[in-house]
């Protein structure tokens, strides 16, 4: 945290925002193909997009909010994290305005973003709990699930691409300036 804040004050940051709820967790693994097939075993649950970089099964579907179990393919070669384990977790929020009404609040008690990223289909805030774990908010760019669809249809590549990065300070400011939501997160 970079200034000094109460343990309260910090822990009162975001009460009375609307909830946010799990979106995803993520798994890496180096064998990517069994875990792949034991996830389907337990869950039996089809994937609804996977290639050889990554598997999404959807447990839950309620647009904008879905439940995810992602499975990315981290090859043993040279590595700069861990192989296996936990990769992130992600909440999703409702709205852009709801998730940069949380942002502001976490940064306005020192907890900010490593990364900020707009993908285009999602914007996502990227955070190291203390632990150094990655959690992550995130909210979709459409209205309807059918237009969310539509996108990943129009814009193939990777699922998870990187997107563009963005300063969270000036997008929050350019939202609330009143710039639209569909123009601050075209591509």
């Amino acid at each position: 945290m970079t200034q000094t804040v109460t343990r309260e004050e910090m822990r009162n940051a975001t009460r009375g925002l609307p909830s946010v709820r799990l979106s995803e967790i993520v798994l890496r693994t180096a064998n990517y193909q069994e875990l792949n097939d034991w996830y389907q075993a337990v869950l039996g649950v089809d994937p609804y997009l996977e290639n050889e970089r990554a598997c999404f099964r959807r447990l839950h579907d309620d647009y904008p909010y879905q439940q995810l179990l992602v499975i990315f393919n981290k090859e043993v070669k040279e590595q700069t994290e861990p192989v296996a384990g936990l990769d992130h977790i992600q909440v999703r929020h409702a709205s852009l305005g709801d998730m940069l009404d949380r942002y502001e609040r976490l940064r306005d008690v020192g907890i900010t973003p490593h990364r900020c990223v707009n993908r285009g289909r999602s914007t996502s805030f990227y955070y190291h709990d203390p632990d150094g774990n990655t959690f992550e908010l995130s909210t979709v760019n459409f209205d309807t699930e059918a237009e969310y669809l539509a996108y990943l249809e129009s814009n193939p590549g990777p699922a998870f691409g990187s997107g563009q990065q963005i300063d969270p300070d000036e997008f929050a400011a350019r939202f609330r300036s009143g710039v639209s939501r569909d123009e601050l997160t075209r591509l």
